[in-house]
């Protein structure tokens, strides 16, 4: 490694002792080629920082989409599983236990803070009614959908739980 840095410094040191000696018109010319090879190489080393950076997102971001599209799955299936034109099994207190372990590991790996603060709220909401339950849910999902990336904007009025409920017009989100 020394003598490398040596070898480096030797040919800097020659390098620009011949500029010195060359006439004005050659030293522009060359200090010009190496700002536009020297330009070119940071914009390569940028360009390339930053699509590995995009690359990584994109993993996650699919990791995330994974974990949150089994979630919807597991809430709309317990939702579904109260309307009597269908004939799903409530899932049982083992499996919602379990489930629930898995998905809370998921996203204290993946999930954004906004979405780890509301699944708390969540499961809070769960000791109380069926209204304030149905309200984080749909908070829930809202910060969900903002993690991966989807825009939530027009939706304010609870939306997103409203489109499992059958009976919208006696819902009351407040």
């Amino acid at each position: 490694m020394g003598a490398m840095a040596y070898g480096v410094w030797v040919l800097a040191f020659k390098f620009t002792a011949a500029i010195s000696q060359a006439s004005p018109e050659v030293t522009a010319a060359i200090i010009g080629a190496m700002a536009t090879v020297f330009g070119g190489i940071v914009v390569v080393v940028i360009t390339q920082r930053n699509s590995r950076l995009q690359a990584s997102e994109e993993a996650h971001r699919l990791k995330k989409v994974e974990i949150y599209k089994g979630f919807i799955e597991f809430v709309s299936n317990m939702i579904a599983s109260n309307n009597e034109n269908l004939s799903l099994p409530a899932p049982s207190q083992n499996e919602l236990v379990r489930f629930a372990l898995k998905f809370k590991s998921d996203i204290l790996l993946w999930g954004s803070p906004a979405v780890i603060k509301t699944y708390i709220a969540f499961e809070d909401a769960g000791k109380n009614n069926t209204v304030e339950i149905l309200k984080t849910v749909n908070l829930l999902y809202t910060a969900i959908g903002s993690d991966i990336g989807l825009s939530n904007s027009g939706l304010n009025n609870s939306e997103l739980v409203k489109i499992f409920i059958n009976d919208r017009e006696n819902y009351k989100d407040s």
